[in-house]
């Protein structure tokens, strides 16, 4: 039996997504699991939902995300291709990354490490070939017990990559207060999920979550603030950014954290001078 896909067209992407009830998106997850297994075989090592519907939170317009785990041989260890299509009335992903991607994935600490680990967490097998059905739980461990020398360098980054630039443009009046405030917010919620090793379960909640860890002073007022949507104070926004700013001097200030933020200081043009 071969079973075909559902695809949208043109004018279903202009559209927007349409309401699609539970038992709808159900069925072509399912519809996409046997188009899957049928493509792939015994190679379809893994195949994982993840997202609102694999948390039981779907909504009428919500997608549909999984990630699968093919065999290196099919396409080679180093593959990884997002397959994401709008199917009619919504939007469907597939994330398929070959069994050595895969591995490295769940090893990989950068600065969206937060987030990006949830697809890890926040999930569920809906296929394993015999003899992977443990894959999942494999991949989980090594992802939520990141290596603490990447996790403190990549918030060395964030801090001095984004936070940085973003005080300066709060200070200039250069752009919007609200934006920056919100955009801070988000940043600032990586870098305390990343010191907690804390991978938040989507991203629509990672202010509230954030909000539940420990964090420099200021943060958990500016997280309230954003999540209201209250910014229209700017003498209020610029003091609670700039304490939440200030608290991170001495928050958190790891050693390879202090060392990461080092080399942000100094002049380089050599190649490769931080370390991976």
């Amino acid at each position: 039996m071969e079973y075909q896909l559902p695809i949208g067209r043109l004018d279903d992407v202009f559209s927007g997504p349409r309401a699609v009830s539970a038992d709808e998106r159900n069925a072509l997850y399912a519809l996409i699991i046997e188009s899957m297994r049928e493509r792939f075989g015994e190679r379809l090592q893994h195949l994982v939902l993840y997202g609102s519907t694999a948390r039981g939170e779907a909504r009428p317009y919500s997608d549909i995300d999984l990630w699968g785990v093919i065999d290196d041989e099919v396409y080679g260890a180093k593959f990884q291709k997002p397959v994401e299509w709008v199917y009619g009335p919504g939007k469907a992903l597939v994330y398929l990354l070959s069994r050595s991607a895969a591995e490295a994935l769940a090893r990989e600490v950068d600065e969206s490490w937060p987030i990006s680990r949830g697809k890890f967490v926040y999930s569920h097998v809906v296929w394993a070939s015999p003899g992977n059905e443990n894959l999942l739980a494999r991949l989980r461990e090594v992802a939520t017990h990141p290596d603490p020398d990447m996790v403190e360098r990549a918030m060395a980054r964030i801090v001095s990559g984004t936070l940085y630039e973003l005080i300066g443009k709060l200070r200039n009046r250069s752009a919007p207060h609200a934006m920056i405030a919100g955009t801070f917010a988000m940043h600032l919620a990586l870098v305390t999920g990343l010191a907690a090793r804390y991978p938040y379960a989507t991203f629509g909640t990672v202010l509230e979550e954030a909000a539940r860890l420990p964090a420099p002073d200021g943060a958990k007022e500016l997280y309230a603030l954003v999540i209201k949507g209250d910014l229209s104070d700017l003498a209020l926004v610029n003091e609670v950014v700039e304490r939440a700013w200030a608290g991170l001097a001495s928050w958190q200030a790891g050693a390879t954290f202090t060392a990461a933020l080092g080399l942000r200081v100094l002049p380089s043009f050599e190649p490769a001078e931080e370390p991976a």
